[in-house]
């Protein structure tokens, strides 16, 4: 027969996995009555937690869990190999998993991390509902990189102030007529904030015209996407400037430009954020925004490491870094 698992004991005892997990793992919050259906439930199944998860009631499992919504691009990337670098050095294991954007997969993979008995989790980026992370945290140490979570430490990037900067540096350099063109927000508070950053410019402004298109599809093929809301609508369009959340979609619209016959920067500026590799070599190199993932990820690591072993901890903020290349002309001394 199938080995019983936590899903399973949940099922029967009609509460999350997460309750669960700490009725099993001696945690005297909950209720008796709920604790001894759980109890019924695993016993009823013969549900046996395993080693690594007993580790939460005893001693540490010298191992952590980091949860990233795409682990193939390149800034989450780096971030993954900058903790790996950080987790080796202080001999710990870390356990990887990807959010995406199924919230059943993401119950799956975070209760999956805490089978395996880490000792802590650090959630990067959006992707994971805030209600899902603050629970865990009741159960293992946790800490957000680049995102906000109420009772949670968190580390992020200066975003809005980055943003505001940038638009106001366009426009004290003559732009007039701005587009703004991202992610739809989700569960993404850096999206949110970059696009606010924007919008605290903007409003200042009042000879400026803005126009927003924020599009849930961009999460997904950044620079497919990005062509073809270049060549079907921004094209018409036709703002001074495109400021955009991604350099994927930066390096979209650059590529459809060329395509419709376009010049940028001469006719249509462009913007990225990232600062990816490639922008650095795009024709033509892509303005943009860098920010360190090796310092989010090092600070991060650091906190949660700190938490484990009962140490005071706070939140902390990172500035990010305006790169001035050739696809948006920004004067010198606007910024």
């Amino acid at each position: 027969m199938r080995k019983a698992t936590i899903k399973d004991v949940a099922k029967i005892a009609g509460v999350s996995t997460s309750t669960v997990s700490r009725v099993l793992s001696g945690n005297t919050s909950i209720s008796i009555a709920t604790a001894e259906k759980v109890r019924y439930a695993a016993e009823k199944l013969g549900y046996i937690p395993n080693t690594a998860a007993r580790c939460l009631r005893c001693d540490k499992s010298k191992s952590i869990g980091v949860v990233l919504p795409d682990i193939s691009g390149e800034f989450y990337s780096l971030c993954a190999s900058s903790i790996l670098k950080y987790a080796h050095s202080a001999g710990y294991t870390v356990l990887f998993i990807e959010s995406g954007n199924d919230l059943s997969s993401e119950t799956e993979g975070v209760n999956i991390l805490l089978q395996h008995g880490v000792d802590g989790m650090i959630f990067i980026g959006g992707g994971i509902d805030a209600s899902l992370i603050q629970e865990i945290s009741k159960e293992v140490s946790v800490v957000t990189g680049d995102r906000k979570v109420k009772n949670v430490p968190s580390v992020t990037f200066n975003n809005r102030v980055t943003v505001k900067k940038l638009t106001q540096s366009l426009y004290k350099s003559g732009f007039r007529k701005f587009l703004y063109l991202g992610e739809s927000f989700n569960s993404f508070d850096n999206l949110s904030d970059r696009y606010a950053g924007f919008n605290d410019a903007i409003n200042n402004y009042h000879d400026a015209t803005a126009i927003t298109i924020l599009e849930d599809s961009l999460h997904g093929d950044k620079l497919s996407v990005s062509f073809e809301l270049f060549e079907n609508k921004i094209s018409e369009i036709m703002p001074e400037v495109i400021i955009t959340s991604n350099d994927l979609i930066a390096q979209g619209i650059i590529s459809a430009s060329y395509k419709c016959g376009i010049k940028i920067p001469e006719q249509i500026a462009v913007t990225g954020f990232d600062d990816m590799t490639s922008s650095a070599y795009y024709t033509p190199s892509v303005t943009t925004v860098r920010q360190d993932a090796d310092k989010l990820s090092k600070i991060c690591f650091n906190t949660l490491i700190d938490m484990i072993e009962n140490k005071p901890v706070s939140s902390s903020e990172i500035n990010q870094e305006i790169i001035i290349r050739e696809s948006a002309d920004i004067k010198e001394g606007t910024l």
